[in-house]
């Protein structure tokens, strides 16, 4: 999830985010990536920061533990979700 007060970084942002996950709210991406594109894709997002002003927060849930989703559901099994 990020909250980016200007918009050339917030739109630039988002095209990262839908690079490596898909966009479930308007700033709240769910990607289900292995460590080389989690690391990939922290290295990229930097660059879209402002440290102060803007935010950006990553939950990883690890192994599914917890995880609940209802309706359709085509996850691939992966070492851990980034929300």
């Amino acid at each position: 999830m990020y909250d980016i007060v200007d918009d050339k970084r917030r739109t630039k942002m988002v095209h990262c985010l839908e690079s490596f996950g898909t966009r479930v709210q308007k700033s709240a991406f769910e990607g289900f990536l292995t460590k080389t594109q989690y690391d990939k894709m922290i290295h990229k997002c930097k660059n879209f920061i402002d440290p102060k002003t803007d935010s950006l927060r990553i939950y990883i849930v690890e192994k599914f533990i917890n995880t609940y989703s209802f309706g359709v559901d085509k996850r691939k099994k992966f070492d851990c979700i980034i929300i």
